[in-house]
């Protein structure tokens, strides 16, 4: 059952490699950063803004990360890491139970046959883990900060937990949800409470939905879920119509953020990132949807994880492949199904080789990091070129690594951000115009920008500035502006 714990340190080993990658591991960093710095661990702000796109537990364990380790990469994913560790632990608990059923027998037969399904257990479980840890899309976003993992983690100790009938009797699965609930809001639902539900009606077994009328259970979600809404809500005005429009509405049932796509996406992203246990997941799901619902909960269990939320997410208007990672460990215990005892240790070994080919794929990319869209490089460069008191601004597009990486918010200058929550007193050291900076230029003698570098040369050309690229190329550059 250690098997899982290899794989568990070999990412915490590496989360550090890479630099953060713009858009989202940035964001996700800076507004941790500034929670650390500002003690302010109630509103999240992105470079002095508040914040409201996501939940706060992702940006509450990066900023807890970085009391620790300090203000890098490692920080800011070390717990990440840790959540990823988690949910192969919990795959391979919901393995080992899901594999330990046996149809009913009496007398010999019964102990014969209980024995036989506790070892092919034993065998999932130690399977399963190693498998989810080879899959191309867990593998990427187990390195990565966001708030998916967190969710996914929560979403594994749920089905731990409603897979032994000993764990859903007690709390946990309720703090499971509640911290789904407090990693990405209500969609938590939907990779839990909705496909048991659809399990339990189509088993036709109660039991799998009987713990749901606990209502110390239920009490322990909303204290470990709901008070941060309460307290936000409370003290910005305008904030729930905000959740349940903006952040609900919109991002479902409208192309709003522009991460549209077919209703197939979310296939094509199993299909792809279950690799190289594409086949095998998708076999026994069918196995098990088609031909062991009605006789085996689990089988009606797995089959609901997988498809409900597939299904619903393939209507939503906004579209990324980490929406789905919450499936992952259910599709990986699948998959861990379908060799044979004799077959298990050789495809343990094919998916311990997997593993360790991704990580050498990892390190043979970390030096090319800025390719992926790592600003660390611009950072640093910037950092070491600036001299004090010149002023550096990000212009047309916000890169939340500048601030990041340089430990300061940075002005900025005709970027779009959401400004209703901000008082307007605020916004004057972080939005700035064209005058503003023409004229904190002028005075200095120079000035740093961080953006397109044609549209930069164009802004220095309208404001009689003298420019040069110092890194950098294309939308992530750095420009050095100085008096003409």
């Amino acid at each position: 059952m250690l098997a899982w714990l290899v794989p568990a340190g070999v990412i915490l080993a590496s989360c550090g490699w890479l630099g953060l990658i713009e858009p989202t591991e940035t964001r996700y960093a800076e507004i941790a950063r500034e929670m650390l710095a500002s003690g302010d661990w109630l509103i999240p702000h992105l470079n002095g803004i508040p914040h409201f796109d996501k939940p706060p537990l992702a940006y509450w364990c990066s900023a807890a990360g970085m009391a620790v380790l300090g203000v890098n990469e490692w920080g800011a994913r070390v717990l990440a890491a840790l959540a990823a560790g988690f949910v192969l632990w919990c795959t391979a608990r919901i393995a080992r139970h899901v594999g330990s059923e046996a149809p009913a027998f009496t007398g010999a037969d019964a102990a014969a046959v209980s024995a036989s399904a506790d070892a092919t257990g034993r065998e999932r479980g130690i399977l399963a883990p190693v498998i989810l840890a080879s899959t191309f899309l867990f593998f990427a976003i187990s390195h990565q900060l966001a708030s998916d993992i967190f969710l996914t983690a929560a979403v594994a100790g749920f089905y731990a937990a409603v897979v032994n009938p000993r764990a859903r009797k007690t709390v946990w699965p309720f703090v499971a949800l509640g911290v789904g609930f407090l990693a990405k809001g209500p969609v938590v639902l939907i990779t839990t409470l909705l496909p048991v539900l659809l399990g339990a009606a189509w088993a036709r077994d109660r039991a799998l939905v009987r713990w749901l009328g606990n209502p110390w259970g239920w009490l322990v979600f909303a204290v470990i879920g709901l008070p941060w809404y309460l307290a936000v809500v409370a003290a910005r005005r305008g904030l729930l119509p905000y959740f349940l429009h903006h952040q609900l509405w919109d991002r479902y049932a409208t192309t709003t953020y522009r991460r549209g796509g077919p209703p197939y996406y979310f296939l094509v992203v199993v299909l792809v990132g279950t690799l190289p246990w594409t086949w095998a997941a998708f076999r026994e799901w069918t196995r098990a949807a088609w031909g062991g619902a009605r006789r085996a909960p689990s089988d009606a269990l797995l089959t609901s994880w997988i498809l409900l939320p597939l299904v619903f997410f393939s209507f939503s208007g906004s579209k990324l492949p980490a929406y789905i990672l919450p499936l992952y460990p259910g599709l990986a215990v699948l998959a861990s199904r379908w060799p044979s005892p004799a077959r298990a240790g050789r495809w343990l070994r094919v998916a311990g080789i997997t593993f360790a080919i991704l990580v050498a794929a990892l390190a043979a990319v970390t030096p090319f990091d800025a390719r992926l869209g790592s600003p660390k490089d611009i950072a640093q460069k910037l950092e070491d070129s600036r001299r004090a008191g010149e002023p550096v601004v990000e212009y047309g597009t916000f890169n939340a690594g500048v601030p990041f990486y340089l430990r300061e918010t940075v002005p900025m200058l005709e970027v779009t951000r959401e400004l209703e929550f901000e008082a307007p007193a605020a916004r004057a050291g972080v939005i700035l115009s064209r005058d503003e900076f023409r004229r904190t230029v002028q005075v200095r003698g120079s000035g740093w920008v961080v953006g397109n570098q044609a549209a930069t040369e164009d802004l220095a050309k309208a404001l009689g500035l003298k420019v040069s690229l110092v890194a950098g190329s294309g939308n992530q550059s750095l420009l050095l502006l100085q008096r003409g």
